[in-house]
């Protein structure tokens, strides 16, 4: 009796190990994928955690002490007093000669922030990051469910979309306007609808409203990157011009409080220079910073490339087993698909303009050195960033479609898992490093004191006037697409 008990556990436990590798089978066992994901997600979340010391954070180094920290704390401090952060005295953390809190355009004013009336910069710092996390994940698994991804091609995408280097990097030294990037899989998802032949108002309001969260978490940088990979889209397949020309002129007027006012101070400057940092000095170096596992007390400007930019502009570490996967799945394999179906992989020229125009001077020299344009991107190293996110779908989807038309075999499935494994071990070390504390201590001190950061509002007629007109076209233009998408939504549940 006890062998037969012995095969029929075998036998279940092959069940369950087939169901991870495919949805059809995960349906005869439903309580799977809650705890194989339940528990992703939280031992992702505890990963952030403890990289984060559990919202105990040393504030006194790198853009934490000289931007982000003291930016925050203006908005606990003018929350607490029951007002908004209109104007801050520290110019420094402005970084501008302004003292107008909204005329910068990568400061964070999206609704969290609200919870700073409770909680001080470090804990709100872990906190919001954990929201923008689970926004992340609910996305990530609407396109599993639309591409039926199975819980290991999940996996893999998960891992790599919130762990690799170039959220992880930017992170640890205090780019809090990096909330942007959780906004990605939103916006591929809903780019994969258009592509996909969505046409309708509801489209249209998605993708306006998503681009303007993604500005008001002041990603400035990730929206000029979204409208960039639209704007390609738009060119190179016309029958979508017109949606998402729509969908960026809705996201213009959406965002009109956090646009006029950079506008009446930009309108104000004598004159702008070219401010350039560049990007990756080659390709080559492109390619390396995928398997490059960096510690920060090498991260100092000159230690790994030829440049005065610090490795956390460059690092976008996925491991070998990421980089492989990137590359078999969201080149090879794509090329593939497209190839037999006769079908031009649309998202592939968007990919390569990022690409290219994140190393060297190339996006100052498309844009021909032009003062304004060209500084809207002083580190165009960053924009890889979209296109690594794109990359990781893609290959999620077409490792998927490869393992449901190959023949399946316990060995592939083993050298699967050992794969997983070893990538999970490589993100998690790579996320471990690069913890605040360790990042603190590999970068020195810049002392900070948030007890004197203090909001400093006053009198300040255009300013409040643009804020107010701003405000008014917003409201406005969130009424409408609310009206147009219901009223669409409507006549197709009708028909």
């Amino acid at each position: 009796m006890w062998m037969n008990k012995l095969k029929q556990f075998g036998l279940t436990i092959d069940q369950i190990f087939q169901a991870a590798f495919s949805q059809k089978a995960e349906k005869t066992h439903p309580w799977l994928p809650v705890v194989w994901i339940g528990a992703l997600i939280l031992a992702g979340a505890i990963l952030w955690g403890i990289f984060f010391n559990w919202g105990n954070i040393p504030f006194d180094y790198m853009d934490w002490a000289e931007v982000w920290a003291a930016r925050m704390q203006a908005w606990r401090d003018a929350l607490l007093h029951n007002t908004i952060p209109f104007h801050l005295s520290d110019v420094a953390a402005m970084r501008t000669e302004s003292d107008r809190y909204f005329a910068v355009a990568d400061m964070v004013s999206s609704p969290q922030v609200l919870l700073l009336r409770w909680l001080e910069v470090g804990p709100y710092t872990l906190v919001n990051n954990l929201i923008l996390y689970g926004v992340a994940s609910y996305f990530l698994l609407r396109i599993r469910k639309k591409y039926n991804l199975s819980l290991f091609a999940f996996s893999f995408l998960f891992l790599l979309f919130h762990f690799n280097g170039f959220i992880v990097t930017h992170l640890s030294i205090g780019h809090l306007s990096w909330g942007g990037y959780y906004l990605f899989p939103a916006f591929v998802l809903f780019v994969l609808e258009l592509l996909d032949g969505d046409r309708s108002w509801r489209w249209v309001a998605k993708m306006s409203f998503l681009l303007f969260f993604i500005f008001m978490q002041g990603s400035f940088h990730h929206l000029v990157w979204s409208s960039l990979v639209l704007g390609i889209i738009a060119l190179i397949r016309w029958r979508h011009f017109f949606q998402v020309l729509k969908a960026g002129l809705f996201a213009i007027l959406l965002s009109m409080p956090r646009i006029l006012p950079v506008v009446i101070e930009f309108t104000s400057k004598i004159s702008v220079k070219l401010d350039v940092l560049g990007g990756y000095p080659s390709l080559i170096n492109l390619a390396q910073s995928l398997t490059y596992n960096s510690t920060p007390d090498n991260a100092w400007p000159g230690l790994v490339f030829d440049s005065r930019l610090g490795y956390w502009e460059f690092d976008i570490f996925v491991g070998r087993v990421g980089a492989i996967f990137l590359f078999a799945f969201g080149s090879l394999a794509m090329a593939f698909w497209h190839y037999k179906k006769r079908e031009f992989p649309v998202l592939i020229m968007p990919v390569l303009a990022l690409v290219f125009l994140s190393n060297g001077d190339n996006f100052a020299k498309v844009l021909f050195y032009h003062p304004v344009l060209a500084s809207s991107e002083r580190v165009t190293s960053r924009m890889i960033g979209l296109a690594l996110v794109v990359g990781q779908i893609l290959s999620a989807i077409y490792y998927q479609k490869t393992l449901d038309r190959i023949r399946k075999s316990i060995i592939l499935r083993l050298t699967q898992v050992v794969l997983l494994i070893l990538l999970a071990k490589d993100l998690v070390l790579h996320t471990l490093r690069w913890s605040v504390e360790n990042a603190y201590i590999a970068f020195g001190v810049t002392r900070r004191d948030l007890s004197v950061i203090h909001v400093s509002n006053h009198p300040d007629p255009d300013y409040f006037l643009a804020l107010s007109i701003g405000a008014l076209v917003s409201i406005l233009t969130m009424v409408f697409l609310i009206w147009a998408a219901r009223k669409t939504s409507n006549a197709s549940h009708k028909t």
